[in-house]
């Protein structure tokens, strides 16, 4: 999968801290909160950036080198976030216009938000809970059970084995 970074660069067109953090949240499966708590203290050039985890899940390690040059050589607008220039409406708003097919897609869905999109086409060909909730970080049960497409279902005997693990 491209990322907007990649595209804008193919473009010779400077990214903004929107097109990375939708970038973030296309790779890496995370949640908007996540990448719009980044913070400068946490971001080790060519190295990696550490997004502190939302809800009780793990942090996020960002080793994606094309986010990370582009996050380098970002203006530091702000002392302490790397993404002080967007908010959730903003970012919501973004997301649905550049990527409405997702959220139509997987409509009717509960709770669909702005990374559930990215987050539900990541795992829709997983029909393993414990996979999906390593997917997208996720320690609770339920996550595994929310993200699972109905018509990708389990057969009792695939649980068990995947219980066995």
């Amino acid at each position: 999968m491209k990322s907007i970074v990649e595209e804008l660069r193919n473009r010779r067109v400077t990214p903004g801290q929107m097109q990375i953090a939708v970038s973030i949240l296309q790779i890496e499966n995370c949640r908007a909160r996540e990448v719009l708590n980044a913070e400068w203290k946490n971001f080790y050039p060519d190295q990696f950036l550490i997004l502190k985890g939302c809800k009780g899940s793990n942090n996020i390690i960002v080793r994606d080198r094309s986010i990370l040059k582009e996050i380098g050589l970002l203006p530091r607008l702000d002392k302490i976030f790397i993404f002080n220039q967007i908010n959730y409406f903003k970012l919501y708003h973004y997301c649905k216009q550049n990527f409405s097919h997702l959220f139509v897609r997987f409509k009717g869905k509960h709770n669909l938000k702005v990374t559930h999109g990215f987050r539900y086409a990541a795992v829709e060909q997983i029909g393993n809970e414990f996979f999906i909730r390593d997917v997208l970080f996720h320690r609770s049960v339920k996550s595994g059970r929310f993200y699972k497409t109905k018509s990708k279902g389990v057969s009792n005997d695939k649980k068990k084995n995947a219980n066995i693990v």
